[in-house]
């Protein structure tokens, strides 16, 4: 796929491709693990660029964060200490659902990244644009510059985001760019197409920039930070700001907004069919929702403050593809905006992403051993999801890089592990954002545990430092002793006038008091207080986190021991491998659709091939029973 002089730099193992949210993490992971690793990006002055909204977190995303930083991750050690404001969400519902949105400083967050990646032993910057992959012999080797310089490794991650033939829109005008500021790269697609990686055509986009001091805050509701929220990482007990936490305001659209948009919606590019790609369903346009919901009234906007010291305020639901001077009348309408200025109009921009159905759960390609792939790239939206995949493509092209067998996530241990077996396995129509109700064992992959789950994996892949592992260990000391004494020490119907002396229900039989703590209307200091008027001892530890997970692992007791049996029962399945290569088009007895299906996917287990939408369970029993057959014909 082209020649050009080599670099000597054949002591990379790894190359990494762009250094977004999937970027930073596939690279730092890979040097961490001890890979000598290359990140190559355009400019090195945009590493860890926030392109769009401010955020980091929020319902599900706050989970897959999480879970990112206890596999060892970036994204929140440099949250905590660049955040501008924090809030708790999903209070309101159970524990599955609750996580933290932040907002973070844009000058701050990618200062930090860029630092960080500086320092990382094993890890080479090198800003250039990269032209194509590097094939010797039908193997991937590397990549090749613009300029023709070849960087070889044998193993590659592409984290290219929305660079990829990058288009962008406001109203009638197009500007071939990745996004505002950024030029996108036009070589890598056709270098990806001939090696048989479907492209398709997909689109995002970002809202007006509006001055801070042109804003009537007395016309809107103000959302003051929640210091006490907690941190994102578990290394910190606490947040580290910079400097003292924003709030951020709410306002609404009303009629008038409507009306200007519906009157101009031949002039948005979404709508006037000047824009190819499929947009976000769960983060559409104001010119999406008010065709989508044109019975709705209003719509919520947030006005969020992009740093600590810039004018500039990110007006959150009012992403568009209008022509400016149509997105200024609709803002002027808006509560609080009646003398807006704006700094930068919104625009909507389109690329090309790879089909994840060519990917394996390890994200390498089934193209090309040795390529992986990672973040919006294999058609997702938001930065977590992008971290999440950069994670896991970062530690596979590390083991890849070494003939190391891979490391999977499955969808019973995490929120990424949910995300990806969804992209490798149903596909993406639209750009694919991570909900809670996608994972249907949320109840055990909740925010609070994200450590519980993934920090020995972590370990295992040398990824996790002693400081964590030693803090880890001694919280999950503590909260297993915390356990054994509730679930060791027990109370009686003995004890029934201490009950109700107390205010307390009476028992009828002697039950431990973990037990007693299931009770939905006590808590953990409630039965500390209760052992102590029956002169039971209990040493529990005094940590938040500590106890936090002791109470919930009492109060959803049954609940969670119901979903380790249902996750018990999928990882049967999921241990049943299908072989590479199997033939699905001579087995007889298949429906058509069922072996069409399973052709194009090329799932690696029978549970991953259960859960490819229209395999019917009779197909899978078949396919089954060859596999059996199989085994038994060679064992």
């Amino acid at each position: 796929m082209g020649t050009g002089k080599i670099i000597d730099l054949e002591s990379f193992e790894v190359i990494v491709v762009g250094a977004g949210h999937a970027g930073i993490e596939a690279a730092l992971a890979s040097a961490r693990m001890g890979r000598q690793t290359a990140c190559i990006t355009m400019r090195l002055d945009r590493i860890g660029h926030l392109p769009c909204n401010c955020s980091i977190g929020g319902p599900a995303k706050g989970h897959m964060a999480r879970e990112v930083d206890a596999l060892g991750g970036q994204m929140g050690l440099t949250t905590d200490r660049a955040l501008t404001h924090i809030r708790r969400v999903g209070t309101g519902k159970g524990p599955a659902v609750q996580t933290i949105r932040t907002h973070v400083c844009k000058d701050l967050y990618p200062k930090l990244m860029r630092q960080v990646m500086s320092d990382q032993p094993n890890l080479t910057l090198i800003e250039a644009a990269v032209e194509c992959l590097h094939i010797e012999s039908g193997q991937l080797a590397g990549v090749i510059l613009a300029d023709g310089s070849v960087v070889k490794s044998r193993a590659v991650v592409l984290t290219t985001g929305t660079f990829l033939n990058g288009l962008c829109h406001e109203g009638k005008n197009k500007t071939v760019a990745a996004r505002h500021g950024d030029e996108a790269a036009v070589g890598l697609s056709a270098s990806l197409s001939s090696l048989g990686i479907r492209l398709r055509r997909f689109k995002t986009g970002t809202t007006p920039r509006i001055r801070k001091s042109s804003i009537d805050f007395s016309a809107t509701d103000p959302m003051e930070s929640e210091a006490d929220a907690g941190p994102i990482s578990f290394i910190n007990t606490r947040t580290h700001p910079a400097h003292e936490l924003l709030p951020c305001w709410q306002s609404k659209t009303n009629s008038e907004t409507h009306e200007i948009i519906a009157a101009n919606i031949h002039q948005s590019a979404m709508f006037s069919g000047q824009i190819e790609g499929v947009g976000p369903r769960y983060c559409p346009s104001i010119e999406d929702k008010i065709v989508r919901f044109a019975t709705k009234d209003s719509h919520p906007i947030w006005f969020e403050q992009e740093t600590w010291t810039s004018d500039s305020i990110y007006v959150q639901g009012t992403s568009t593809s209008l022509p400016a001077e149509i997105q200024m009348q609709f803002l002027k309408t808006i509560p609080g905006l009646a003398n807006v200025e704006m700094i930068r109009p919104g625009y909507a921009v389109e690329y090309d992403m790879a089909d994840p159905l060519q990917l394996y759960p390890s994200l390498q390609s089934k193209q090309l051993d040795g390529l992986f792939l990672a973040g919006q790239l294999n058609g997702t939206s938001g930065y977590e999801e992008a971290a999440g995949q950069g994670i896991v493509a970062g530690i596979n092209a590390a083991l890849f890089s070494r003939d190391e067998e891979p490391t999977e996530f499955p969808r019973s241990n995490s929120f990424i592990g949910v995300m990806i077996d969804d992209l490798v396995t149903k596909g993406v129509e639209d750009p694919y954002r991570m909900l809670t109700a996608r994972a249907e064992h949320r109840l055990v992959l909740r925010h609070d545990n994200a450590d519980a789950r993934l920090t020995p994996v972590s370990n295992e892949l040398g990824l996790c430092s002693a400081e964590r592992w030693s803090a880890f260990c001694d919280k999950q000391d503590a909260i297993q002793n915390g356990l054994e004494q509730l679930e060791s020490t027990t109370i009686s119907s003995i004890d029934n006038p201490t009950l109700r002396e107390l205010g307390e229900a009476v028992v009828s039989d002697r039950i431990s008091y973990f037990n007693l703590l299931t009770r939905p209307e006590l808590n953990l200091n409630r039965v500390e207080e209760i052992a102590a008027k029956c002169g039971k001892s209990l040493s529990l530890s005094d940590d938040f986190a500590v106890r936090e997970q002791i109470e919930l692992a009492a109060a959803y007791d049954g609940y969670i021991q119901r979903e380790r049996r249902l996750i018990e029962r999928a990882k049967k399945l999921d241990e049943l491998r299908i072989p590479a290569g199997f033939d699905y088009v001579g087995i007889g007895g298949l429906s058509h659709e069922s072996r069409e299906k399973l052709d194009k996917v090329r799932p690696t287990t029978i549970g991953q091939a259960s859960r490819i939408p229209g395999v019917r369970p009779t197909d899978i029993a078949i396919v089954v029973g060859h596999l059996r057959q199989r085994s038994f014909a060679t064992s």
